[in-house]
């Protein structure tokens, strides 16, 4: 299945539903191209998958525990840095693009 702007949207909506207001947990990279923010709201926790593989790019909630390498990547640590304990407060989307934008 494509991951196209109508299905970006969809997926946006169940994020928005429920992650917009949490706080950044944790951040892990499991590989080259992927990331889990883990999100902590007041009734739940989540995991946001963002992963930019050139074959597969998708964006989704997972209840994943992939394996992280034993030391994080230089862009996780620069993510920690600026995103632990930030709140997650507007998810957009340009209309008719594959595009999103977390704003923190």
């Amino acid at each position: 299945m494509a991951f196209d702007a109508f299905f970006l949207s969809a997926v946006l909506a169940e994020v928005r539903g429920k992650c917009l207001g949490a706080r950044v947990d944790k951040i892990h990279q499991p590989s080259r191209d992927t990331l889990i923010l883990h999100l902590r709201g007041r009734d739940s926790r989540e995991k946001l998958l963002f992963a930019a593989n050139p074959t597969a790019p998708r964006l989704h909630l997972t209840a994943a525990f992939p394996e992280n390498p034993a030391e994080p990547p230089m862009f996780c640590m620069l993510l920690r840095k600026h995103l632990l304990g930030a709140r997650l407060a507007e998810i957009t989307q340009i209309p008719m693009e594959r595009a999103a934008y977390f704003a923190f």
